[in-house]
């Protein structure tokens, strides 16, 4: 039991490092392709990882209720969210974006008190209130008038995002209690190459053929298998044998990995109110999961 948590631990830092390199690969590819293109070719190559892997994963049967209700699950993420996610880092900071993609536990609990009517305490509405203050100052940052230029169309389309993410992980709960995690991440996976096909193929017909060097075609690379199929697979062992509350609390990392590795190789310039906006963020946020109570046990698989 001890060398399965270890394990489970180990697979929550190899997850958080792949997811948080993904915000500065993104910015890469995005440099070549187009959303849709990049879209549809990290979930095309993603899919075909896990259905040349499927045998020795060992995915749950599923039914035909199931592919449908997965449809509506992948409408959401990876369909919606990964489109808002990568216009949103087009028009702002890779760091910028992994930050406010830490908003998601946020917008759970408020759907949970709205909508699932889940009861809330003042501490956390406190913590609520705190993070939305370090999300003002990321924005911020540069000033107003430069806010509420062409950055904030970009972290607005980054909290839409985290927004989608949010409304997937409430529906998927009821799913992940009759499929397990490989099954439904596989065909969520090919729904969205599927998605984005037509979307790819008109932009290749306005664009024509993308002019990609390698350093962006690795980039497609490293999202496609590093993210859409190991990422993913690494967090699905973690949530077999942690609690829910533990993984989410741990991959507050990411942002942190983002913010590195944007000013490593992006050469992106973080102003002190950004590192301080960023601290309060990713502070209130894991202080807010880890207080949540476990209204269920960990899901295998």
């Amino acid at each position: 039991m001890r060398g399965a948590k270890a394990g489970a631990l180990a697979a929550l830092v190899g997850m958080s490092l792949l997811f948080g390199a993904s915000f500065v690969g993104t910015k890469i590819a995005l440099s070549a392709f187009t959303p849709s293109e990049l879209i549809f070719l990290r979930f095309l190559l993603g899919a075909a990882v896990f259905f040349v892997f499927s045998p020795w994963l060992k995915a749950s049967p599923v039914d035909r209720t199931g592919y449908w209700k997965i449809l509506v699950l992948a409408l959401f993420e990876p369909g919606v969210y990964f489109y808002l996610e990568a216009m949103g880092i087009q028009r702002t900071l890779a760091s910028t974006a992994a930050i406010l993609i830490c908003t998601i536990p946020i917008y759970v609990l408020l759907l949970e008190v709205f909508w699932l009517k889940v009861r809330i305490v003042a501490a956390e509405v406190l913590l609520i209130l705190l993070s939305l203050g370090g999300i003002f100052l990321l924005v911020t940052a540069g000033g107003l008038r430069s806010a509420f230029g062409g950055s904030l169309a970009g972290n607005g389309f980054i909290l839409a995002a985290a927004f989608a993410a949010s409304v997937y992980t409430v529906l998927a709960r009821r799913l992940l209690s009759r499929y397990n995690a490989v099954a439904i991440t596989r065909l969520q996976a090919l729904y969205a190459a599927a998605m984005y096909l037509p979307f790819a193929l008109w932009d290749l017909s306005t664009r024509g053929m993308p002019q990609a060097g390698p350093r962006a075609w690795l980039a497609v690379l490293y999202l496609g298998i590093g993210c859409s199929f190991l990422a993913y697979l690494l967090l699905n062992v973690s949530l077999a044998h942690l609690k829910a509350s533990i993984v989410a609390a741990f991959t507050n990392v990411i942002p942190v990995v983002a913010t590195g590795l944007a000013v490593l190789l992006l050469g992106e310039r973080l102003y002190p109110v950004q590192a301080l906006g960023a601290a309060v963020v990713v502070i209130s946020v894991t202080l807010l999961t880890m207080r949540r109570p476990e209204v269920e046990e960990p899901l295998s698989g």
